[in-house]
């Protein structure tokens, strides 16, 4: 043992030797290094490979590390000058790793850079320049008689990683928490490893430059992403000359969505996971998407279309189609149950943009076809078909629908002004839609059976927001039933209490059908006949339902301007029909307050016993409203007794309703006066 350590301890001596030499010629070399010098080779090095003119502002000087590191400060490269931002890129601090043998040299060789907290900034002026400055101009462009193997340079770095970046592209505000990029030294191929950073996810990435492909004059490039499913891959082929992917096609899944809503400043909580086969091509100003599938949860989506912005107006085409859309899939989070109210008073339309100035100098050319599209539970809007034409600043919308075995068609002119300022009228027309196969559709199926209604509206309405447009919103709407229907014991029930049905059973023979007695009452006719003045309607004989028993009418005002409401829902009995409710010949419902949550109160014992419990009144306008407040033994509220007396001499409430439930003002609108088959054949589209 005693000769082996003599044998390796003048090894050990020999190696720290050279240790405490090559120590001692790091320390020679760097002390001898200009830094002036150091920061003119440096600068050149980063020109060169990135084509840009760098700048370094702030000092320069060594980082302390095993291997030669410099820091640099306050890094840019100068914007435009037209540009509000002076800086196309500016980042605080870059460190950067050299190669110790090139100290020697006037070129230094950088192995690796590190950024942090930078900044990319890049403006667009009303001539449609862009103000990121132009790359390096090869000075040997004109001789060159080859075309290069890769599409792009090497930049001789071996790796880069920018920690916090800031985006700020055309006023449009992105993020990421990191990037990094390094070199794979591969023959056959150029070939580049990383990830980005989101948060605190991290996604892997690799990027291969296949060599140039003589026969389609292409390069062909490979992407791969990993999510967590299947990897995002691309295949695209880079245009020999100009290096845009004139082709590509994108494959994969991206199962957490909502994780990239920060880097684009949008909240995309609600998207569920995505599964994409994109193929489309960039030409120049040309972006075009092939027929393409997008699939969300187990709702698939076709697209196609592309946004051309060759020309001073962009135009903008685009096809989406599905067999089945289901919104509980498309938009998980609206039906997960889980709403909490905010603290602040709720509203309907307000704080709903309509982005005016966004559309404002654009052609849009939007179709959307969907054949089966379920809104709500069960409630499918068949053969969905829109068309959305933009052209001057001028909007047409079409839209055909049917709903519950009637069909429905839309039409709507929309012009929109310098400040995005919109001027709409809107006519629509519905025919023999079923009230019943609705309330099945949306799991109410023992309430109400047939009754098939008509609706018909034409109004007209400008603003820059949607509460703009409910404050200016003028105009007819009809709702009249075409057909007889029957409201089933289970809606009376919750309406009225046990009690009532107990009494008309003993006093009324003929009230229910023959086939099933004692379940349904036949409902003769609905109808709605309102003008809406400025967003506000006002009714005293606008709104009736008849049936052989008991009518239905309603009384009071609503402001969608405002979010404000004031109607007494009020049941009356039959001209002739001797019953007594509980002690009280006449049930009256009032709604009033904030539209979005109603305080509504109730007379009649029979009437707030069922109502005000869990399953009566609550729970069939919970979807509709945010909160409710229930009182008991209000009394009929803001109906005038004459009002009472009048609609209990009424025999015919529903023509009542049709011809005299929407009086016309001294200062209305001549329009308004006109026939209502006038005004929405105006604007309708002529076949």
């Amino acid at each position: 043992m005693r000769v082996r350590k003599n044998k390796f301890l003048p090894i050990l001596r020999i190696f720290a030797l050279f240790v405490a030499v090559l120590g001692v010629a790091f320390v020679v070399t760097i002390s001898s290094v200009d830094m002036e010098s150091l920061r003119g080779n440096v600068l050149a090095v980063l020109r060169d490979a990135t084509g840009l003119n760098v700048e370094i502002d702030g000092n320069v000087s060594w980082k302390l590390s095993l291997r030669p590191k410099i820091e640099l400060n306050k890094v840019r490269v100068a914007n435009a000058e037209w540009a509000k931002n002076k800086d196309a890129f500016y980042a605080k601090k870059i460190d950067v790793r050299l190669n110790l043998v090139s100290l020697f040299r006037d070129r230094p060789t950088i192995q690796n850079v590190r950024v942090y907290d930078a900044k990319l900034n890049v403006e667009k002026n009303a001539a449609g320049q862009v103000s990121l400055p132009n790359l390096a101009v090869d000075k040997n462009a004109n001789a060159k008689t080859t075309v290069a193997k890769y599409p792009f340079k090497d930049a001789g770095l071996g790796g880069v990683e920018i920690k916090n970046l800031q985006m700020n592209i055309f006023g449009n505000k992105y993020a990421l928490g990191g990037v990094n990029i390094r070199k794979s030294y591969k023959r056959e191929k150029q070939e580049y490893n990383g990830w980005v950073k989101v948060d605190t996810d991290v996604f892997p990435f690799i990027v291969a430059f296949d060599e140039y492909n003589a026969d389609r004059k292409i390069y062909p490039v490979q992407v791969a992403m990993s999510m967590g499913g299947d990897a995002l891959i691309a295949n695209v082929a880079l245009e020999g000359t100009s290096k845009l992917p004139i082709d590509f096609v994108v494959r994969g899944d991206i199962p957490n969505v909502a994780v990239w809503g920060p880097v684009f400043g949008v909240d995309l909580s609600d998207v569920p996971d995505l599964q994409v086969n994109i193929a489309g091509g960039w030409d120049r100003k040309k972006l075009t998407i092939r027929k393409s599938a997008i699939m969300l949860r187990n709702t698939e989506f076709t697209v196609m279309g592309n946004f051309d912005w060759s020309k001073s107006v962009p135009v903008i085409n685009a096809d989406i189609r599905s067999a089945m859309v289901d919104l509980a899939d498309v938009l998980p989070g609206v039906y997960d149950g889980r709403w909490v109210r905010p603290k602040r008073e709720l509203n309907v339309f307000k704080d709903v943009p309509l982005y005016g100035k966004w559309f404002r100098n654009k052609d849009v050319n939007l179709r959307v076809d969907f054949d089966n599209f379920l809104v709500y539970r069960d409630l499918n809007l068949k053969n969905t078909d829109i068309v959305l034409k933009l052209h001057d600043n001028h909007a047409r919308i079409d839209v055909d629908v049917n709903v519950a075995e009637g069909g429905v068609e839309i039409g709507a002119d929309v012009d929109i002004d310098e400040n995005g300022y919109l001027w709409a009228q809107v006519g629509a027309i519905g025919e023999r839609i079923y009230v019943g196969e609705i309330l099945n559709q949306v799991g109410k199926s023992n309430f109400l059976s047939e009754l098939p209604v008509n609706v018909e509206l034409y109004v007209q309405a400008n603003g820059e927001n949607l509460s703009q447009l409910m404050q200016t919103v003028t105009g007819p709407v009809y709702v009249y039933s075409v057909g007889p229907g029957y409201a089933h014991s289970a809606l009376v029930t919750y309406m009225y209490g046990t009690d009532f049905l107990t009494s008309l059973r003993h006093s009324i023979q003929d009230l229910f059908s023959s086939e099933k007695k004692y379940n349904q009452i036949k409902v003769s006719c609905v109808a709605l006949n309102v003008k809406l003045r400025d967003g506000r309607f006002e009714t005293q004989n606008g709104f009736a339902i008849e049936t052989n028993a008991i009518n239905i009418r309603l009384a009071g005002s609503l402001d969608l301007g405002q979010e404000e409401m004031k109607l007494s829902l009020t049941t009356l009995p039959v001209r002739g029909l001797k019953l007594s409710l509980t002690g009280n010949v006449v049930n009256t419902i009032t709604l009033a307050g904030n539209l979005a949550e109603p305080d509504i109160k109730i007379s009649g014992a029979a009437v707030a016993g069922k109502v005000a419990s869990a399953t009566g009144l609550g729970l069939l306008l919970a979807p509709f409203t945010g909160g409710i407040g229930l009182v008991a033994g209000a009394g009929v509220g803001l109906l005038a007794g004459n009002l009472i007396e009048n609609w209990l001499a009424d025999v015919h409430p529903c023509e009542t309703a049709m011809e005299r439930g929407a009086p016309s003002y001294r200062d209305d609108p001549e329009w308004l006066s006109q026939p209502m088959a006038e005004l929405v054949s105006s604007v309708l589209r002529q076949e």
